[in-house]
């Protein structure tokens, strides 16, 4: 039996999203493709009828690059987000698909996950969730907006079975 007719939801997730992923990091222990196309879907798949996301993994130099460039700051950060309708009032052609890029500097995650006692895997999810909701319009630049957003990430995070991401900050 194909394994398409055994899971009808493989077939459903290939004709709804689409993942461009490009490693240009040489960090080892980084998640699979198949991961990263996981925890994505997960954020996106009951809001969005269809997606299109590229995701870039690259180095500090090269995402020092891009947040100094599209956001003004000097630094490699852990997760950019890209909309493809960022900033344009012209409605989408099709508003039920999300298109954008994600920009994740491992790196910055290893260092992050080692500094905060968290896995890399667990992480990761974190970051990937978090940009990805940021492409679907979630910010968390007001405290109303930071707390709807991180309720979200934690909820998404439960049912992966990953920890709250946010508890050690709340001791």
């Amino acid at each position: 039996m194909k394994s398409a007719k055994r899971y009808p939801f493989l077939k459903l997730q290939q004709k709804r999203f689409s993942l461009y992923f490009e490693n240009r990091t040489n960090l080892p222990q980084i998640p699979t493709e198949q991961q990263f196309r996981l925890w994505i879907w997960h954020a996106l798949k009951n809001e969005y009828r269809r997606a299109d996301i590229s995701l870039i993994l690259l180095d500090e130099e090269d995402a020092r690059a891009y947040n100094r460039d599209y956001r003004g700051k000097d630094y490699a950060t852990n997760v950019l987000s890209f909309a493809l309708d960022e900033g344009e009032t012209v409605l989408a052609q099709n508003p039920d698909t999300l298109s954008g890029d994600l920009i994740i500097c491992p790196q910055v995650v290893a260092g992050e996950a080692a500094e905060q006692g968290k896995t890399l895997e667990a992480h990761f999810a974190h970051l990937t969730l978090h940009g990805t909701l940021h492409l679907m319009g979630y910010d968390h630049i007001s405290e109303e907006q930071a707390e709807i957003m991180e309720s979200l990430e934690i909820k998404l995070l439960n049912q992966l079975a990953y920890p709250n991401p946010y508890q050690q900050d709340e001791i």
